[in-house]
């Protein structure tokens, strides 16, 4: 009998669990979806109870629809960021606080240019933003010191569903590295961070490698799950790393692009590397191995924003005509020239987090005149989408040596416009994959090791095929060459003004 195994990917905007055969291959899926809860400005919250039931249904739906099979393993992986503050009783005080929430913009913005700040990055690579446990701790403790006094313990959505399978607080060292208090050099809780925050590792997961296994669920959690004695439970690790290793990015100088409605970059290395200047992160795989990277806000969300505001006509049209107004939109991009005849687009609508690790930051159209119509603003969204990538992509270079290749995913790769600007940007190939599943497959190979089923994750790279290969123009690669230099520095120049230009939107609202 085939046996299969099952990773299960706790996102933040639905939980998926994949069932794939021992060859890699998807034989079924299943997901729930859910919202944030967003009802204050910077509030961006989920209920426990409903992703909690959310994992649950997902393994019974996967295990139901396998059920001649025997599965020999469930691993993890989660979105990082995410605090769950529990009390004595062991019931949670707050919802999931994610990492999309920003109210603890004002308590990480203190400590970005100082000198402990800067101690805190070196040892947990995490930049100074408020998605980390870290600074929403903090922001807790001096807004709501009624939870933070009744904590018994700060965890994450995964620690929370070993918890109510196992009786357990436990977390893997990749989930752990995500919460601004993981020490990335000895693997261990950062004494420091610790010590800032007034806790102690009691009120913190016991740390374990992402290829720790579990059993002995109870007979009644076996029987609702579907599941047998035999079955065994892998930690696994954190949504980012892991979908570095689904996509088989392991040999040095590959590269991983997920453009998404945010969007990020990332890299393999062999030992903790951090920015000088704190512009990208680097989080824990496993022991052997760090993932570099930035995360950016304002991925293809951003174009989203600008097909609502430019070419709308266009888009009516489309739509009476039966066809995909983004369709339509991309197919009138194409017909404009690299560069977009001198008009630069800062894409940060959300404000930022890689490179510029600035809630406060506003997109901006440089160098806008009469000649400029809204096909070429257009031009200029998706470039400026881009080009803010190639900073993050140019940091991890210097960081981690040149990149060969730079395996690529997300719903970008939908458009053929959207990938071929990109790719011309970079100066790059994208090698585009048809692991969709990357995190959950990651979470997997990490269980086969767990299991010796495999010896080297470095077989994950035999794991993903590539479907397409786009190659960069070179005109326009050098049109592009050019444009970056200034699109940096009007970056800095007007990065000067985002505190005061959010003074006076508080101001005027």
């Amino acid at each position: 009998m085939e046996k299969i195994a099952i990773g299960v990917d706790i996102g933040t905007t639905q939980t998926k669990a994949v069932a794939f055969s021992e060859d890699g291959k998807v034989q079924t899926s299943a997901y729930v979806r859910y919202s944030l809860i967003q009802e204050t400005e910077g509030m961006a919250e989920q209920d426990v109870e409903q992703i909690f039931q959310a994992v649950i249904t997902c393994i019974e739906q996967v295990v139901s629809a396998v059920h001649l099979h025997e599965i020999s393993l469930i691993s993890f992986s989660t979105a990082m960021h995410g605090l769950i503050v529990m009390d004595k009783n062991n019931q949670p005080l707050t919802r999931v606080i994610t990492w999309a929430d920003n109210r603890a913009e004002k308590y990480a913005e203190e400590l970005k240019d100082t000198a402990l700040g800067k101690t805190m990055y070196q040892n947990t690579g995490l930049p100074m933003h408020p998605m980390t446990p870290f600074h929403k701790i903090r922001w807790l403790k001096e807004e709501f010191p009624e939870i933070y006094k009744q904590a018994e313990k700060f965890i994450g959505m995964k620690e929370y569903v070993f918890y109510r399978l196992f009786d357990q607080y436990i977390t893997d060292i990749s989930t752990a590295s995500g919460t601004g208090f993981l020490n990335i050099h000895d693997l261990i809780w950062d004494r420091q961070a610790l010590s800032e925050m007034g806790i102690t590792t009691e009120q913190l997961p016991l740390l374990v490698r992402p290829t720790h296994q579990l059993m002995g669920l109870s007979a009644e959690w076996l029987e609702q799950l579907g599941l047998s004695a035999k079955t065994v439970f892998v930690l696994g690790g954190a949504d980012g790393p892991l979908s570095n290793l689904g996509l088989g990015a392991m040999a040095k100088g590959t590269a991983t692009l997920t453009v998404g409605t945010s969007g990020a970059l990332r890299y393999i290395v062999d030992r903790p590397c951090t920015h000088p200047q704190a512009e990208t992160f680097c989080c824990v795989l496993d022991e052997n191995h760090w993932v570099i990277g930035g995360a950016t806000s304002n991925g293809a969300g951003i174009f989203d924003w600008a097909c609502e505001n430019l070419l709308k006509e266009v888009q009516t049209e489309a739509r009476k005509a039966g066809e995909k107004p983004y369709d339509e939109v991309m197919a009138l991009v194409k017909g404009t020239p690299a560069g977009a005849k001198g008009l630069l687009f800062h894409p940060y609508l959300l404000g930022e987090r890689a490179p510029l690790w600035n809630a406060e930051a506003t997109g901006s159209f440089i160098g806008l005149k009469r000649n400029h119509d809204d096909k070429l603003m257009m031009r200029a969204v998706v470039e400026g989408i881009c080009l803010n990538l190639k900073r993050i992509l140019t940091e991890l270079e210097e960081l981690g040596g040149s990149v060969k290749e730079i395996r690529a995913t997300g719903g970008f790769a939908d458009s053929e416009v959207f990938k071929k600007v990109m790719a011309d940007v970079f100066g790059y190939k994208l090698s585009l994959t048809e692991s969709i599943e990357a995190s959950a497959l990651g979470a997997v190979l990490l269980g086969w090791q767990s299991l010796g089923i495999i010896s080297d994750l470095k077989t994950a790279c035999e794991q993903v095929e590539i479907y397409e290969i786009v190659e960069p123009n070179s005109e326009n690669y050098e049109v592009y060459q050019q444009i970056y230099p200034l699109f940096i520095t009007t970056q800095q120049q007007i990065s000067a003004s985002y505190h005061q230009l959010a003074k006076l939107r508080a101001d005027l609202e």
